[in-house]
């Protein structure tokens, strides 16, 4: 099983942008989440095409669980 942490932020045009952590640790907190999105519109790391990154939105983790199937 492997978590994607998914971090949605509002960027200058009011667009919804979303930044995708895959294989994110055991135990991550919301503490720990919100710190990261702050330093990611602080030292404005990354941009989209609707500006740079001005407010956290939502964030969210997502367990995926994959079952390999024979089909032969």
């Amino acid at each position: 099983m492997s978590k994607t942490l998914v971090m949605n932020f509002l960027n200058e045009g009011g667009s919804k942008t979303a930044i995708r952590v895959n294989n994110v640790k055991d135990g991550v907190t919301e503490a720990e989440v919100s710190a990261a999105m702050d330093v990611i519109i602080a030292k404005n790391i990354f941009t989209s095409t609707g500006g740079d990154l001005k407010d956290k939105d939502s964030a969210e983790l997502v367990d995926k669980t994959s079952t390999e199937l024979t089909v032969k």
